[in-house]
C-alpha cells in the first residue's frame, strides 16, 4: 500500500504546473541563446570524438585508425584513441545508425541539462512545494557554468552535461525509500563515473545509504542483499576496466595521460600536488573591465562562487542547520567526499580551457544541492536572493563571453 501511494505521488508530480513552467524557462533560455549565437539546435560539434569513437566500435576497432589533428586524443603505440571515458559514446552510438557522422551532440547536451532540471525538481519535491522546487532546480541547472556549455555537443561538454545529469539520478534514486531507486542510482554513479572519472568519490557514500536502506537485513545476509543493487555496477566498473586494459594496457588508464601535452614533458604531468596553488589562485580571478564591458577569464579557472554561487548558499545552509544541531552523519559523509573531489580537481594540471567559469567544479553541485535542500525549511531571503543572482548572472554571463568569441 505504501509503494503504491509513494508511485502515485510521483505520478502527480509530472501534472504539476510547476514542473513545465521551469521546463519550459530552460528550454526557452537555451533555445535563445542558440538562435542569438546562431548556433543550430540539431547541429553536430566539431570536436565530437564520441560520435568517431561509435563509428569505430560499429567497424569492430577500439582506436580511430588515425589522428584528427584538432581532437585531444592520446598517442598510444602508434595508434589514436580518444582519451575520454568512454560512457557517452554509448549514447551516440545508436545516433550514428540514424545519422552516420552528423550526429545531433547540441541537442544531446541541451537534453541532458533539461534532464537534470527534472530529476533536480523530483528530488526538491521530497521537501519543498511545487513552486520552491522549481525555483531550486532552475537554480541548480542554470544558476551554474552547466547551462554555458549545455549550448555546445563537443567532446568536454557532452561527457560534463551526461555526468551531471548522471549524478543527479544516482542522488534521486539512492535516497528515495523505492527500493528500484537504488539499484538504479548505484547504476547511473557508475556510469557518471565512465563520464568523470572523479566522481568514483561518492561511492562510499551509494553503499553506506544503500546499507541504510537495507538496515532490516541482519549483518550475516547484508552482503548478499545488497548483491542485486550493487551486480550492474559492478559490471560498468568491470567493463570500463576491460576497455582500459585493451587499449593502454592498465585497467585504470582512461588515455589522458597519453596526450601530447603530457607525454613532451614529464615534468607536467596529469596530476600533480603542484597544480593545487596555482589553481586556487586561478579560481579566485575575477571578470575584468574592457572598453566599458565585462569580460571574462577563457581558460583554467574564474571566481567560482560567481558563476557557481551554490559554492555559497551549502555553505550557509549548513551553518544554519548546525545551528540548531541538526547536522547529521549523512552530512559529515557529504562533505567529506565533496571535499575529496574538489581537491582532486585542483591537483589536476588544468581547470578546463574556453569554457564559462571553472567548469570541473559543476561535478559535485548534484550532492550540494541534496545538502543544501536537506534543511526543511521554506526558502528564505538570502536563498531566493543568492539563486537569483545565480541564474542572472550565468544567462548574462554565457551572452557575454560568447560574444567574446563570436564574430557576426
Amino acid at each position: 500500500m505504501k509503494r503504491d501511494m509513494q508511485h502515485n505521488r510521483r505520478h502527480q508530480i509530472w501534472f504539476e504546473p510547476s514542473l513545465w513552467i521551469g521546463a519550459f524557462i530552460l528550454s526557452l533560455s537555451w533555445l535563445s541563446l542558440m538562435m542569438m549565437f546562431h548556433f543550430d539546435p540539431f547541429g553536430h560539434g566539431s570536436h565530437d570524438s564520441y560520435t568517431l569513437q561509435a563509428l569505430a566500435w560499429r567497424a569492430g576497432k577500439i582506436s580511430l585508425g588515425k589522428d584528427y589533428p584538432w581532437l585531444e586524443l592520446a598517442i598510444y603505440k602508434n595508434d589514436w584513441y580518444v582519451s575520454f571515458p568512454p560512457v557517452p559514446t554509448i549514447v551516440m552510438l545508436p545516433l550514428t545508425y540514424i545519422f552516420g557522422e552528423e550526429t545531433p551532440g547540441n541537442l544531446i547536451t541541451g537534453l541532458y541539462f533539461l534532464g537534470s532540471y527534472f530529476a533536480a525538481y523530483f528530488l526538491s519535491r521530497r521537501v519543498r512545494n511545487p513552486s520552491e522546487s522549481c525555483f531550486l532546480a532552475v537554480f541548480m541547472t542554470m544558476g551554474c557554468s552547466l547551462f554555458d556549455f549545455s549550448l555546445n555537443g563537443d567532446v568536454w561538454n557532452q561527457a560534463q552535461l551526461l555526468c551531471f545529469f548522471l549524478t543527479t539520478l544516482f542522488v534521486l534514486g539512492i535516497t528515495g525509500n523505492n527500493p528500484k531507486g537504488w539499484g538504479t542510482g548505484l547504476a547511473c554513479l557508475a556510469l557518471s563515473v565512465g563520464c568523470r572519472p572523479f566522481q568514483v568519490v561518492f561511492v562510499p557514500f551509494g553503499l553506506i545509504r544503500l546499507c541504510q536502506n537495507l538496515k532490516k537485513a541482519s549483518r550475516k545476509n547484508l552482503l548478499i542483499r545488497m548483491m542485486p543493487y550493487i551486480a550492474f555496477p559492478l559490471l560498468v566498473a568491470i567493463t570500463m576496466a576491460w576497455y582500459n586494459n585493451a587499449r593502454f594496457g592498465n585497467p585504470l588508464e582512461f588515455g589522458h595521460n597519453y596526450l601530447p601535452e603530457f607525454t613532451r614533458d614529464p615534468s607536467k604531468p596529469q596530476l600533480s600536488l603542484q597544480y593545487v596553488i596555482p589553481n586556487l589562485k586561478n579560481l579566485i580571478r575575477l571578470p575584468y573591465m574592457n572598453n566599458g564591458r565585462l569580460e571574462f577569464v577563457r581558460f583554467n579557472g574564474f571566481a567560482f562562487w560567481m558563476v557557481n554561487p551554490i559554492y555559497i548558499s551549502m555553505p550557509i545552509a549548513l551553518m544554519v542547520r548546525a545551528y540548531r544541531k541538526e547536522l547529521d552523519c549523512t552530512d559529515a559523509l557529504l562533505i567529506i567526499m565533496i571535499t575529496l573531489e574538489l581537491f582532486a580537481l585542483l591537483t589536476h594540471k588544468t581547470l578546463g580551457g574556453w569554457q564559462f567559469g571553472a567548469r570541473y567544479l559543476c561535478d559535485p553541485i548534484p550532492l550540494m544541492f541534496f545538502v543544501q535542500i536537506r534543511r526543511r525549511d521554506r526558502l528564505s531571503n538570502w536563498e531566493k536572493a543568492i539563486a537569483a543572482f545565480a541564474i542572472i548572472f550565468n544567462l548574462y554571463g554565457s551572452i557575454v563571453f560568447r560574444m567574446m568569441n563570436i564574430k557576426f
